[in-house]
């Protein structure tokens, strides 16, 4: 299945994140350039929860509030209840990848009860997952040099 190569495409990514944020201000992690929705706070969030989501299921690893706040669909502007910080999310995601790299090769081959966003098995969705990770890294990249283009 690949499950080493999948794995290790989510440690790079979360890897990269790290990196990126080294020295982001509060004020960068908040901010929401015109023409977006979100800021890199909601982003960090929208990766954990996405990813309990495709390798877990939905299982309940997460407090409500990180559903309630970073699902899709969802955006800061609607906030109104208790947001975890992104240092409270920043050591979620480490943990979760952690869970990520005890799924065992055969729990990977599992057949989905249903398809979801065309995918059939837990290893396709979680595929998708790094996938879906990464462009979020991406979006996380733009928002920073934006943001701080603008600051300078």
């Amino acid at each position: 299945m690949g499950s080493n190569l999948i794995k290790r495409q989510f440690a790079v990514t979360r890897k990269s994140i790290v990196s990126i944020l080294e020295g982001v201000t509060p004020e960068v992690f908040e901010s929401i350039p015109e023409g977006f929705n979100n800021n890199i706070h909601w982003q960090l969030g929208h990766i954990l929860s996405a990813g309990e989501l495709f390798l877990f299921n939905g299982q309940k690893n997460l407090p409500d509030n990180f559903n309630e706040n970073f699902a899709s669909g969802t955006k800061p502007a609607d906030w109104t209840n208790d947001v975890p910080s992104v240092e409270e999310i920043l050591e979620k995601l480490q943990e979760q990848l952690q869970r990520i790299n005890e799924i065992s090769d055969e729990s990977l081959q599992v057949q989905l009860e249903k398809p979801f966003i065309g995918n059939k098995t837990v290893g396709e969705l979680a595929a998708f997952g790094a996938f879906h990770e990464a462009m979020h890294l991406g979006q996380i990249q733009i928002l920073k040099r934006l943001i701080q283009s603008k600051q300078a």
